[in-house]
């Protein structure tokens, strides 16, 4: 084992120190919101105790009963796995056809249909006009389609691609395999670090969709889990029929307390809410972690 000198201590010190700062100055608010969801005991000061003083699951047993966020949390999880599966798709093929450079017109392709494109685009007005002449306003399909090739993505893949041995495919071309055998059979499974960090990028995007549904989106029914969440928080919301729902569920259960609605706050609700769309990128997240970090970098590096 290698002996650390004492500058090396002393930069250790300090980076797990101000990584340390920095992970509390990140956590410290979601375990807020996560209290505040937790908590029906009505303050009349600003408290920060990450701690609840009135444990109760209410908030999130008005969720479960509430069919309109069910709805929501559908709309978004449909784009999200939807819209993932079908950009990473479209995305590892484009890098597989950018990735050839005896390809004729390479450059071009490289340049004018990835590069420039990811420095400038059309704007929101002609990107809303060409959405409606294709007759997806009002419709899911809105949200997913123009999100689903990124030159960025497509470009780390393509780099990814390049740090693999041309003569893996080589070899198979001279065995008769075709340029569809060579691409799911060989190229596709070992690109799988880069390919699960991508799918994490563009599933979080999908999941947080936000702003396209607000101009795309009219119907209440289609919004998705971001755009509901906004409306709890931002918009007047009709709590007292939940809140006297889940007094009277509390009653039918026997708790019998009469000044569960009187404790019961908007910020409570919100806060729910905002653990619950939290808890999707939360479980996925572990299984992609291991390919994450090698994906990105070699992705970033090569080429």
């Amino acid at each position: 084992m290698l002996k650390r000198s004492r500058g090396e201590k002393i930069f250790n010190v300090f980076n797990v120190t101000f990584f340390t700062i920095f992970a509390m100055m990140l956590l410290v608010p979601v375990l807020y919101v996560l209290k505040q969801s937790l908590d029906i005991e009505r303050i009349g000061e600003l408290s920060l105790s990450l701690f609840p003083r009135k444990f109760s699951l209410v908030f999130y047993q008005m969720i479960i009963n509430d069919r309109a966020i069910y709805r929501t949390f559908l709309n978004s999880a449909y784009i999200t796995v939807v819209g993932t599966a079908l950009s990473v798709f479209l995305n590892a093929m484009g890098a597989y056809a950018l990735a050839r450079r005896d390809l004729p017109g390479n450059r071009f392709f490289i340049y004018y249909l990835v590069i420039l494109p990811m420095l400038f685009s059309g704007g929101l007005i002609p990107t809303y006009l060409v959405v409606k002449s294709l007759g997806l306003i009002d419709k899911l399909a809105a949200l997913i389609i123009p999100a689903l090739v990124s030159g960025w993505n497509m470009a780390l893949i393509r780099n990814y691609y390049w740090s693999i041995p041309p003569s893996l495919s080589e070899s198979a071309r001279i065995d008769g395999a075709e340029e569809f055998t060579v691409f799911f059979r060989i190229i596709l499974p070992l690109s799988k670090p880069v390919i699960a960090a991508i799918a994490l990028f563009t599933g979080v995007g999908f999941w947080n969709t936000f702003f396209s549904a607000v101009i795309y989106i009219n119907s209440p029914q289609k919004y998705t889990f971001p755009v509901k969440l906004r409306e709890l928080i931002l918009v007047q919301y009709d709590m007292q029929r939940q809140f006297t729902e889940a007094l009277q569920l509390r009653q039918m259960q026997g708790s019998g307390d009469d000044l569960l609605l009187a404790s019961l706050t908007q910020e409570g609700l919100s806060g729910a809410i905002i653990v619950v769309s939290m808890l999707p990128i939360i479980i996925v997240y572990p299984y992609l972690q291991k390919y994450f970090t090698k994906g990105i970098m070699v992705g970033s590096l090569k080429g």
